[in-house]
């Protein structure tokens, strides 16, 4: 037995136990989201830093529907991540001019559509689009309410084809 898990008590081992099993449970479905929100190499850090912060408030086993609470604090940790790279961006704009641009393949044009979506709008489109859910389903969700989700939406859609054309 290592020292780490040798002076633990049983309360503490259970506690442990709990958030092993919330995590094999849960950690699929918010690290696909997170990797829709914020791409793969920020997904993990973005997911974990939501379920740890989730793990560590009192009681949180008493969360009801754990799994829609989880989605939403992994929203907010995306959106906090793209607010802190939005400052860092401006910031280095002022440094750097951008460079001439060619035109970048389709696949790419898409890719850079989504990504310039805000995080609500990109979390919406998810759902929607790859989880096939309803504006109701996406809503109880994110724990808005269902015209938010219709707004954001249709605004998703209108930044898309712009975008794209």
């Amino acid at each position: 037995m290592d020292l780490m898990h040798q002076h633990r008590t049983p309360e503490h081992n259970a506690a442990d136990e709990h958030v092993d099993v919330a995590w094999r449970t849960h950690a699929p479905a918010a690290m696909r989201f997170a990797t829709a929100v914020v791409g793969p190499i920020d997904a993990h850090d973005v997911a974990t830093t939501a379920f740890l912060r989730v793990t560590q408030q009192p009681d949180w086993t008493d969360i009801e529907h754990f799994d829609r609470y989880l989605i939403r604090a992994v929203r907010n940790e995306a959106q906090d991540l793209y607010r802190q790279r939005r400052r860092r961006w401006q910031r280095d704009l002022l440094a750097v001019r951008p460079e001439a641009s060619t035109d970048p393949l389709p696949d790419v044009d898409l890719l850079r559509a989504v990504a310039s979506l805000s995080v609500k709008q990109r979390s919406v489109v998810f759902l929607a689009y790859w989880h096939d859910m309803t504006e109701a389903e996406i809503a109880e969700t994110l724990d808005v309410t269902r015209s938010t989700v219709h707004r954001t939406l249709a605004r998703a859609r209108i930044a898309l084809r712009k975008a794209l054309t």
